[in-house]
């Protein structure tokens, strides 16, 4: 029986899976830590690690005191 994936591993492939279906678009504003949080039932620092990686792989983009927004990955090139 393969281990069940990191939680924070879940939460960043969950939003990553809903990036590239389209049902995130561009600009679309991400829950709080505290609603990704009950979301994904993970603790904030969990959804925060997530975020991070998130952000590291482009695609999300932070804006101080407005949120967590999907990045335009039309702009960016991609090498992989």
């Amino acid at each position: 029986m393969p281990n069940r994936p990191a939680d924070y591993l879940r939460v960043v492939n969950a939003i990553t899976e809903q990036i590239d279906s389209g049902e995130l678009a561009p600009g679309d504003k991400l829950p709080t830590y505290a609603q990704l949080a009950e979301q994904y039932k993970v603790s904030v620092s969990t959804a925060q690690a997530a975020l991070r990686i998130l952000r590291d792989r482009g695609l999300v983009e932070g804006q101080q005191g407005k949120g967590t927004f999907v990045a335009d990955r039309a702009t960016k090139s991609s090498s992989g």
